[in-house]
């Protein structure tokens, strides 16, 4: 078998990838998936949020997967800033429903999609949602109002950027945020939870012994203020630039070879 730059640190896998085995759940985290598994049982609105890079994805694909899919039907839907049109139809190919050019006919049909497969919950997963026009999510709160019974049949989950709940405070989502019952919102890590966020991706890729001193740990939450993205990028680049110099061990030399290429530079630098 071919031999890899990164045998060295004895992994069985890439850590510091999006397609990591298994997320990073410090205590402020666990609250917040227990909140929307909460929320998941009630249905209705639920938002999301948090800066970027601090994880939201990531978190909704580990709820993703300790859903029972034979109780929940998730319909998730990467980029929001669809048209409402556009919306429904990638709504009514999720669902199976033949999409139209008629925006009632694929409001109806899904509404009679989500009432027939009852009681499964349907779970709509709106990520990126700061980008969403205001339509679309009135067609998307149209698409909820399905009878007039006080119980939900439908679950919307809106994950994005913190500039959504500015949004929602508009007078014009007022009937939206009325509907919304579930806030949570995902930080930074802490300096120590950076510390267990890197020894959980380095035992999760197989690593069996220190591979970084505690002094280019403390440099990573330096450089990125905690941001799970941010720290993925600065370690993966440190791990290049120690296989590189044929070191089991990154130190701070391998973190300021990776700084250069991966942190943007200061403006004076460039001018």
């Amino acid at each position: 078998m071919r031999k890899h730059k990164f045998d060295r640190f004895g992994f069985s896998s890439l850590p510091f990838r999006n397609d990591s085995k298994a997320a990073y759940l410090n205590a402020a985290r666990k609250q917040v998936l227990k909140n929307m598994l909460n929320f998941l049982n009630y249905r209705g609105f639920a938002v999301l949020s948090g800066s970027p890079g601090t994880g939201k994805t990531m978190l909704l694909n580990h709820l993703s997967k300790q859903l029972n899919p034979n109780e929940n039907k998730i319909l998730y839907i990467p980029f929001s800033m669809l048209s409402p049109s556009d919306m429904l139809k990638n709504i009514c190919t999720k669902l199976n429903v033949e999409p139209t050019v008629s925006t009632s006919k694929m409001l109806a049909s899904i509404q009679h999609c989500i009432t027939q497969m009852q009681p499964v919950n349907p779970i709509l997963v709106l990520d990126e949602i700061q980008k969403i026009t205001n339509p679309t999510i009135e067609i998307i709160r149209l698409m909820t109002n399905i009878n007039f019974e006080e119980k939900n049949i439908f679950s919307v989950l809106m994950a994005g950027n913190d500039e959504f709940l500015q949004r929602v405070r508009l007078r014009v989502n007022e009937p939206l945020r009325q509907r919304i019952t579930c806030y949570c919102r995902l930080n930074p890590l802490s300096r120590n939870d950076t510390k267990e966020y890197i020894k959980c991706q380095l035992e999760t890729a197989g690593a069996h012994q220190d591979i970084i001193t505690e002094q280019a740990v403390t440099f990573v939450h330096d450089l990125t203020s905690g941001i799970p993205r941010l720290v993925n990028s600065l370690l993966f680049a440190a791990l290049e630039a120690a296989a590189e110099d044929d070191s089991q061990v990154i130190d701070l030399k391998h973190m300021n070879l990776a700084e250069k290429i991966v942190i943007l530079p200061q403006q004076e630098m460039y001018q």
